[in-house]
């Protein structure tokens, strides 16, 4: 196909369909390392930049009589994808396999190169030409260039390769329409470390696994900063903890120094970075060795930035699926990892969290029960009593891989549990991880929806805030908290300018109601606290928001 022609020849579209699996977020803000590393091979293989239309699949569908124009006059047609995890996605909506079979079947004779994980789910999707192999940017060699890949069992040789990639690759960063406000997505490892992996996941799936030197990772983050990205995410691998572990007696153990030279790297690479986050660790490697654990934790937060989270696969506290699923961790190991980053994590800067767990349920499990809703919500019910804190709890239903048989779930009971747990569960433990008063820095406008503006902070799974008033989308505001949903808070902008502010805004302050607030609107410019206060007649305690006000005209 390609190789009738030379590289420098060819003309390439590369559209990132969206990554969600396991192990990695790509959906935007976020961007996976998949696609940069599919961008740095072509680069790396001499095909010019100017020869490699990009586009993301939002894009497409925003321009697509555009973008069909440019893909019916390319040599092919590069798709990565790959959403193995369900999900709800405020910044993006990832490429389904109808859309890529009309992509396929629209640009023909063109041929339509489909990698990513979405290669392992074991789905023929018509209209692709040709179905990567694992790695879709070592894939794309040997397509164009006739470069073979390095065997399975030569786990440095492939190492080695993608840090080529990654360094290239960074620049297609600034091709994306998020860019500079994008979160880069870091692999420090492929392939889940355990000898037997969780029936139902992804990773298992994986033949490919290598691990990352530090000295790759940090050459790819001065690559990325000097392109101008300082938004990062250590997310792409199973579990941070087990990154270049030692072995020892058949087990697996963290090696903190490994993870202060990765750390101390990326911060002395991007000194000016606005976010280093993290993503999965497994509660079982965290309590197989509390105390090196405990090193890792405490390193994490000397270098990380405020709001970090920890995602904990516990999957069910039901001990019958955890067996019938092969998930190593236990309900009482994944208690006492969740204390333990509570002691040293939970920890306050900025009024945030430094770095909390976050916990994960899969229901439809292979071995689940009518009475494991039940024994899923003590277990969370045992957290609050506790006084612990996660920062948030993720209920889902199993999105099958491969030929995983999911148990079939009774939709009103499920739906019954998940109110409960929001009412009872979630909404205290949002008031306690994110008080009234709080300060969010720096929250992005990305949705609006009447007269309320939805954003979030960059980072490792951001709370949603709902700020009352219209704002353009793509707005950067600081955010104070003053109440709170079952996944998302409200919030104020701060300042508040009183002399601005819509009538929305003003109604949203705690007493005030839509009648005072326009009596304020009406009565503007205010002049002060004390103005403000006799045009309320003293009936709204402004204490609550009083650091925040500005009377500024």
């Amino acid at each position: 196909m390609g190789r009738t022609k030379k590289p420098e020849k060819l003309k390439i579209v590369l559209i990132d369909g969206y990554l969600d699996e396991p192990s990695c977020l790509g959906v935007p803000p976020y961007i996976s390392p998949h696609v940069r590393y599919a961008y740095g091979a072509l680069l790396d293989l001499g095909i010019p930049a100017s020869s490699i239309i990009f586009a993301t699949i939002d894009q497409w569908r925003q321009r697509r009589a555009h973008y069909l124009d440019a893909a019916r006059s390319a040599d092919a047609v590069v798709v990565i994808a790959g959403a193995t995890v369900p999900g709800r996605y405020l910044g993006g909506r990832p490429i389904s396999s109808r859309e890529i079979s009309e992509l396929g079947s629209s640009i023909k004779p063109v041929p339509l190169i489909l990698g990513g994980p979405i290669t392992l789910c074991g789905e023929d999707i018509p209209g692709v030409s040709i179905t990567c192999g694992e790695i879709a940017a070592v894939s794309l060699q040997e397509i164009f260039g006739a470069r073979r890949a390095p065997a399975l069992d030569a786990p440095e040789e492939w190492a080695e390769r993608i840090a080529r990639f990654a360094v290239l690759g960074a620049e297609l960063t600034t091709r994306h329409p998020s860019f500079p406000y994008v979160v880069c997505e870091l692999e420090t490892y492929r392939g889940c470390p355990r000898r037997e992996n969780c029936t139902f996941c992804s990773e298992g799936k994986k033949q490919v696994r290598y691990q990352r030197r530090v000295a790759d990772i940090v050459a790819e983050v001065e690559s990325l900063a000097g392109f101008g990205n300082r938004y990062y995410r250590l997310g792409c691998q199973s579990d941070l903890f087990l990154y270049r572990a030692a072995a020892r007696d058949g087990q697996l153990y963290p090696q903190p120094a490994v993870l202060r030279d990765l750390y101390q790297g990326i911060r002395q690479a991007v000194p000016d970075l606005a976010v280093l986050h993290m993503d999965n660790a497994n509660p079982a490697s965290i309590m197989r060795a509390p105390k090196l654990a405990a090193e890792v934790i405490d390193i994490i937060c000397q270098y990380n930035t405020p709001g970090d989270v920890a995602a904990f696969g516990l999957e069910s506290a039901d001990p019958a699926v955890l067996a019938a699923n092969r998930v190593e961790t236990t309900p009482e190991e994944t208690l006492a990892a969740v204390r333990l980053m509570n002691e040293i994590g939970g920890r306050r800067e900025q009024g945030i969290p430094k770095l909390l767990p976050g916990l994960n349920f899969l229901h439809g499990l292979r071995g689940e029960r009518p009475e494991t809703l039940e024994i899923n919500f003590r277990y969370l019910q045992s957290l609050m009593d506790e006084g612990l804190m996660v920062r948030r709890i993720n209920i889902r239903q199993v999105l099958p891989v491969g030929d995983y048989d999911p148990v079939r779930i009774d939709a009103r009971r499920f739906q019954a549990y998940k109110d409960k747990v929001n009412e009872e569960i979630n909404k205290p433990m949002l008031r306690r991880v994110f008080p009234n008063g709080t300060l969010l820095r720096d929250v992005h406008v990305e949705e609006v929806k009447g007269q309320v503006s939805f954003g979030r902070q960059l980072g490792s799974y951001p709370i949603l805030v709902g700020i009352p008033g219209e704002m353009p989308l793509g707005t950067i505001l600081d955010v104070g908290i003053i109440d709170h949903g079952y996944r998302s808070v409200t919030g104020l902008p701060v300042p508040l300018h009183i002399n601005r502010a819509s009538v929305a805004q003003l109604a949203a302050i705690p007493g005030m109601g839509r009648k005072r607030a326009t009596r304020v609107f009406l009565a503007q410019p205010i002049q002060d606290v004390h103005h403000l206060a006799q045009v309320l007649d003293g009936q709204v305690d402004l204490s609550p928001v009083l650091q925040w006000l500005d009377f500024s005209v």
